[in-house]
């Protein structure tokens, strides 16, 4: 290790001193280029709490000693000398960082001097940027931080603020613009002059005689004591492994000794429970039937059921469905709108032995054709109003051979009776049918649903859940919420989603009671309160912009009028939720709690939950997701499937009895997400015939010192909007197939918290540039409201990092992104237009709208519609219909209406126009935008 020395002051003492001319300045200047230009790579340490804008709190400081053997194996292994023991501490290091950064591409701030030795003085620090490998042994990445070391050494003098100039890199009062992290060895450094570099964290060794101590320095208002803690500490558990065996790969170095791994596979994993899991749905259904017959199970508007009628009219459907010859596990499809019958006709295809897949009527045609298709389902059940959407939906579906219509009589001359080998059956079918118990033929490991979700191919997977993983999940939740016979649930999410199959079925298994509520008095915030209100609901479950929209309206009611004393639990799902949001419910409703959940479809739904009964310190970046529910196990596993210990961030996974089948008839994708799993010593038990799987969900968190997980965010690009999961590829799969559309890419934009909106960059082929209001209309034929982006931003060129990546961060940021128009402004006229201008522009936050501006061309969506629409109405108490925004969706063509006033030519034509897409599609317009506002997935 002395050749480094002799390599380092031979080059020093040849170069250092000499007066630079301008060739060594424009040297200086390619090497930092070279060096620095493109994306930098993120270098931080996960920050536990929101970083201010301007510097506030002092650091703190975190001292720890290495042992003595351990100090005195480094001391010979650089042979005494400071700048080789600087090195391997160094080096070490950067194997523990990209644990925490997920990025092999590192920088770390490096002091510079001017001689090596005791008498050093210190001028600058200067960034190290190296590439650990995987493959790398310790030895070889020694070698190369000092050959780094000295090719920035080499080059230490350039102005490193004309750099950052140069790069166009972000500047904060509160943040170093190139590194987060300096490390130091005080020997040869003086540490005293570091004070006001600005960086987060300052790492400083020290040798004294034949020990090494070290401080870690760290912004107190940025980062918890316990995580710097344990940053030591893993930093120690490196150096031993590697100090005495330097060809140790940098990928097998054992991050964690067996007592932390015992602390993440079993002690933050304890939580084994015994539930009925060897039953079926149907089983414990009819179970809670004998013992409270006459409860009411399930209420719509104005109709109600007890559990015996429920479970009769369940009975005579599913002896139609035995007579067809509904198979054990076999997919059924439902295609209507939520309601008393879309329960019945779930327990009646359990009862027949089958697993139910809903496919939403309101999604586009050929995304429903797809559906229909690849589930195979023989049998659909359907309401009397969505016949006329059927013939051209039910085309090439070969597999489907009945139809039942749930709620009416049919004419068996309808056209769809006509299409050839399709049956038509009706009500009067099975209302005469037995109402007794049919014989069970379903087991536990049976599918009892299929959900289909987004996926990057442009085609929605099929994700399969078992009947034993849905009863886990419901029965933690009994424990977890404490919920008896007043469980008392509002049934209000779109029944193509996970949350959906747990509100409908939760409270029939306890002899509780389902309130199902259409989606308009979810989304508009009056109506729901009136309904938590009078239903007596005590669980309600919202995503975050919904929980948002009703937290507004009760924090302006009167004290006496906002009370809810039935609720006693608000569950927050599908998104992260703000932590200022959950404060301010919580100051509100002090005794109503919030449950922030977290949970995959592939794994029947929630698999963790973090209940909050107090308010969070405002400055907590977010609200933990909480521990693993009963009988699952959670880990946080790297790219190769290793465990990272606390406070780094990798991905989430899970394993145990709720995870799923995997997708239909798509082995490639099951087979990436559904892996063995490597933990199997300390898993939970599952029966005999089911393999123990971890299912790896793409999202990233990390574990918190206290056991509770914190959710990250997604580690692709699938993301969440509006609590729906989304394929940012699927979105770019559609929109690269207009024929006017040579590239685009999709992001998520968000301009502020909790605020998603996708944003479309699009490269138009030279020959014919597309106009937006083409672009949306060709995507909304293809894709769910919840997936069309808000803006389309014309580019000339997609940005390109030199890796020939698309650099995403070099796309238009949020501040400068609003919706490009292909109107003329026009100035409000009058009174009225004034005021809906003014909404307009609170709502969808622009800073200006014209009144021939098209509100869906400027970003809007069906939540924005909603929140419109109760403003308008409310506003001039008007006699308004949801449709009404759709047919008139400038400011010009509302305020007539509103006003009504005389059409003149122009107004009519648009009109007709509008009123003839809405004719074409008329059942399924309404809830089309409506119905994507409540959902976890």
């Amino acid at each position: 290790m002395s050749l480094i020395i002799q390599q380092v002051i031979g080059y020093k003492e040849k170069n250092m001193g000499i007066h630079l001319d301008s060739n060594d300045s424009f040297s200086q200047k390619v090497y930092w280029i070279n060096k620095l230009s493109g994306e930098l790579p993120e270098t931080n340490l996960m920050l536990d709490y929101v970083r201010p804008l301007f510097s506030s709190g002092k650091n703190k400081s975190f001292s720890f000693d290495l042992s003595d053997t351990l100090s005195q194996a480094i001391i010979k292994l650089g042979k005494g000398s400071y700048f080789s023991i600087y090195l391997i501490l160094l080096s070490v290091f950067n194997i523990l960082l990209p644990k925490y950064t997920r990025n092999n591409d590192i920088i770390v701030g490096i002091p510079v001097y001017d001689k090596i030795g005791i008498d050093c003085i210190n001028t600058k620090v200067i960034p190290l940027r190296t590439q650990v490998k995987p493959q790398l042994s310790f030895k070889d990445l020694l070698l190369q931080v000092k050959d780094a070391a000295i090719a920035a050494y080499s080059h230490q003098n350039y102005n490193f603020d004309e750099l950052i100039d140069l790069l166009a890199l972000p500047t904060s009062p509160n943040q170093h613009p190139i590194f987060d992290i300096v490390v130091c060895l005080e020997n040869i450094h003086l540490k005293s002059n570091l004070n006001q570099l600005n960086n987060d964290i300052t790492i400083s060794f020290k040798v004294n005689g034949e020990n090494i101590s070290a401080d870690i320095d760290y912004k107190e208002h940025l980062f918890e004591d316990e995580n710097i803690k344990f940053m030591s500490r893993y930093y120690t558990n490196i150096l031993e492994n590697v100090i005495n065996n330097i060809h140790t790969q940098t990928s097998d170095v054992v991050l964690l000794k067996k007592f932390e791994r015992y602390q993440l596979l079993t002690e933050f994993n304890n939580n084994i429970k015994q539930y009925p899991v060897e039953k079926t749905i149907n089983q414990l259904f009819e179970k809670q039937v004998s013992q409270t017959p006459n409860n009411i199970a399930v209420i719509h508007q104005q109709n109600k059921l007890t559990y015996q009628e429920l479970n009769c009219q369940a009975n005579q459907l599913a002896e139609l469905l035995r007579k067809l010859g509904v198979c054990k596990g076999e997919f059924v499809g439902i295609f209507k709108d939520r309601d008393i019958n879309f329960l019945v006709a779930i327990l009646a295809i359990y009862k027949a032995g089958g697993a139910y897949v809903p496919i939403d009527s309101t999604y586009p045609p050929n995304r429903i054709k797809y559906m229909l298709s690849n589930s195979e389902v023989k049998l659909l059940l359907t309401d009397f109003s969505l016949f006329n959407l059927l013939p051209g939906l039910v085309e090439g579906c070969s597999e489907l051979s009945s139809i039942i219509c749930l709620d009416s009589i049919v004419n068996q001359d309808i056209p769809l009776a006509k299409q050839i080998g399709l049956k038509i059956y009706d009500k009067l079918d099975f209302k005469q049918l037995s109402n007794d118990n049919v014989e069970v033929i379903n087991d536990a490991v049976d599918p009892a649903y299929m959900l289909y979700t987004s996926g990057s191919t442009g085609l929605p997977k099929g994700a399969i859940v078992r009947h034993d993983g849905a009863i886990n999940h419901i029965y933690a939740q009994f424990d977890e919420l404490e919920l008896t016979q007043e469980f008392c649930f509002l049934q209000s999410a779109p029944s193509s989603t996970d949350i959906s199959v747990w509100q409908f079925l939760a409270p029939l298994l306890i002899g509780g009671k389902t309130v199902i509520v259409d989606i308009e008095t979810v989304a508009i915030p009056d109506k729901l309160f009136q309904a938590l209100k009078s239903q007596k609901i005590t669980v309600v479950e919202l995503v975050p912009a919904l929980f948002g929209g009703l937290l507004e309206y009760t924090s302006q009611l009167p004290i006496h009028e906002r009370e809810l004393p039935c609720l006693k639990w608000m569950m927050v799902v599908g998104e992260p939720v703000s932590v200022s949001w959950v404060n301010k419910w919580l100051e509100i409703y002090p005794e109503i709690k919030i449950v922030n959940a977290y949970g995959p479809t592939e794994a029947a739904d929630d698999i963790t939950q973090f209940i909050v009964d107090k308010p969070l310190p405002e400055n907590q970046r977010t609200v933990p997701i909480g521990k693993p529910l009963a009988n699952l196990n959670l880990y946080i596993l790297d790219r190769e499937m290793q465990l990272l210990p606390i406070g780094a961030p990798g991905e989430i996974c899970v394993s145990g009895i709720g995870v799923g089948d995997g997708y239909w008839k798509n082995e490639e994708k099951t087979n990436l997400s559904f892996v063995p799993n490597p933990f199997t010593d300390v898993s939970q038990k599952l029966p005999e015939n089911r393999r123990d799987l971890i299912y790896k969900t793409g999202d990233l968190g990390r574990w918190l010192p206290d056991g509770n997980i914190q959710f990250l965010g997604r580690i692709d690009h699938q993301v969440k909007i509006r609590g729906f999961r989304v394929e940012l590829g699927e979105i770019e799969t559609f929109l690269g197939q207009h024929p006017n559309v040579r590239e685009n890419v999709v992001v998520v934009q968000q301009d502020e918290p909790g605020n998603l909106q996708l944003v479309a960059y699009v490269v138009a082929k030279t020959e014919a540039v597309p106009s937006i209001s083409e672009l949306r209309s060709f995507l909304k034929e293809k894709l769910p409201d919840h997936m069309l982006p808000s803006a389309f931003v014309m580019l000339e060129n997609l940005p390109l990092a030199p890796s020939g990546k698309v650099d995403r961060k070099a796309l238009p940021k949020p501040d400068n992104l609003r919706p490009q128009l292909e109107t003329v402004y026009v100035l409000p006229r009058n009174e009225m237009e004034h005021a809906i201008a003014d909404i307009w522009q609170k709502i969808l936050k622009v800073e200006k709208v014209g009144i021939q501006d098209n509100f869906f061309e400027l970003g809007g969506h069906s939540l924005n519609v909603l929140q419109v629409y109760s403003k308008v109405r409310e506003l001039f108490k008007a006699d308004l219909v949801i449709t009404d925004l759709f047919k008139y969706p400038t400011i010009s063509s509302i305020s007539r209406y509103l006003s009504q006033e005389e059409n003149d030519e122009s107004f009519t034509n648009q009109s007709n126009e509008l009123n003839e897409q809405l004719e074409a599609g008329k059942a399924r317009l309404k809830q089309r935008f409506l119905q994507k506002k409540q959902q976890n997935v």
